[in-house]
């Protein structure tokens, strides 16, 4: 099999783009050809080291997307998926592919749930907040042109009889429900991968809870979890380790991380263990190391965003696929639909003064945190490449 992967967006998911290399490398004799910037290109060429079959094409800065999208057109590939697609909307509307196209679409919400009334009603609200003629332009392109392209590029889904490809179980079913007109494909964010195991743990370090992604309080209610510390945990200050393992953003408004990081100083200076890593992106290679060096993973996230978006429903969060990667065992909210197979390594939350409880009695009984471990690992097992790739191709096989 022929396998394009096109990732190039400044900010893109390289972790999703690294899953679909060792998915479909695990496969002999396929080829994998990745499209890409040379900053992804450089956090993913590690895997070329045991995976022949793949390579790269690197986009220059000088070059087109369009020039660049055709050289992908103008070749055979059996599929071709396109990772993250957050600009670049007109170029991709206008792409003459001919293979199989494979979308990755992290929001239905974003594609599949709003209505022109309800962009309407999106941009009236945004002009009303904020009268500015750039703002005007920059909504009249978000709620009336992007529409257009994407209903275009979702043609050229069906056009190629590929798929649109969610992360989770649960979010294709809330694609069913939505009625989305597409073949829907479930690939997982990450996959497992024994270079991120780490099987001996050291009683005598302190417990090291990881909060892996971008520290955003929109999307994860840190101030929640440094208020339960301080007040909860400060007799084991000594004992439990914080690590907030995602990249930092101050320009973001929407992650504005400015409050998080206040707090987490104030409780440093308290005495309280909390690592923050002081990057805007954190390569992959340093970020299978930190996740490999942690005992747990904490998943703080704030489950429903907003009206038309949730996790685990119309878009997933990455928090479960750390999980698998590294075969850790995980802390998650009630209201987030854990995927079936990790269920046995992850302990829910009903409240934060609940998750207080539950980190008391893991940083008292280490013995709890190895149990859970061991079935972590078990349980990651399932995520491998090759099951993965068994698991999409099926069909391909049951038509030959």
């Amino acid at each position: 099999m022929r396998v394009a992967i096109v990732e190039i967006m400044d900010t893109g998911h390289v972790p999703m783009a690294e899953a679909l290399c060792r998915i479909f490398c695990s496969e002999p004799g396929n080829t994998v050809n990745v499209f890409t910037l040379d900053s992804h290109g450089a956090n993913l060429k590690h895997l070329g080291e045991k995976s022949p079959g793949l390579s790269f094409s690197i986009k220059s800065p000088g070059r087109s997307v369009e020039d660049f999208l055709g050289s992908i057109a103008s070749s055979s590939f059996d599929r071709v998926y396109v990772v993250t697609m957050t600009k670049y909307f007109s170029a991709f509307a206008r792409w003459e592919l001919k293979c199989k196209l494979y979308l990755v679409v992290h929001n239905l919400d974003e594609w599949f749930s709003l209505s022109l009334s309800e962009n309407i009603g999106k941009f009236v609200s945004g002009i009303a907040k904020k009268p500015d003629l750039k703002l005007f332009f920059y909504l009249i392109k978000l709620h009336f042109s992007i529409p257009r392209y994407k209903k275009r590029i979702l043609d050229l889904v069906s056009e190629t009889n590929g798929s649109v490809v969610v992360l989770s179980q649960s979010v294709r079913n809330e694609a069913i429900k939505l009625q989305v007109p597409f073949n829907i494909e479930v690939v997982p964010f990450s996959v497992y991968d024994p270079v991120s195991v780490t099987r001996d743990q050291d009683f005598t370090l302190p417990l090291r809870i990881c909060v892996p992604g971008i520290v955003s309080q929109y999307r994860r209610n840190y101030l929640a979890l440094l208020d339960l510390a301080e007040k909860q945990l400060h007799h084991y200050k000594d004992n439990f380790c914080l690590d907030f393992l995602g990249g930092i953003q101050p320009d973001n408004r929407l992650n504005d991380s400015g409050p998080v990081l206040e707090k987490a100083e104030e409780l440093k200076q308290k005495g309280f263990n909390i690592i923050i890593h002081k990057t805007d992106f954190i390569p992959s290679e340093q970020y299978d190391k930190e996740l490999a060096l942690s005992d747990i993973i904490l998943g703080n996230m704030n489950v429903v965003l907003n009206r038309h978006s949730q996790y685990g429903r119309t878009k997933e969060t990455g928090l479960p696929f750390a999980m698998i990667k590294a075969a850790k065992p995980g802390i998650l909210p009630d209201n987030y639909p854990v995927p079936e197979e990790i269920i046995s390594s992850t302990i829910r939350y009903e409240s934060y003064d609940h998750l207080g409880k539950i980190l008391t009695g893991l940083i008292k009984d280490r013995q709890a945190v190895t149990d859970l471990q061991k079935m972590a690992l078990e349980n990651s097992y399932f995520f491998s490449p090759g099951n993965i790739y068994k698991q999409i191709t099926a069909g391909d096989r049951s038509g030959d």
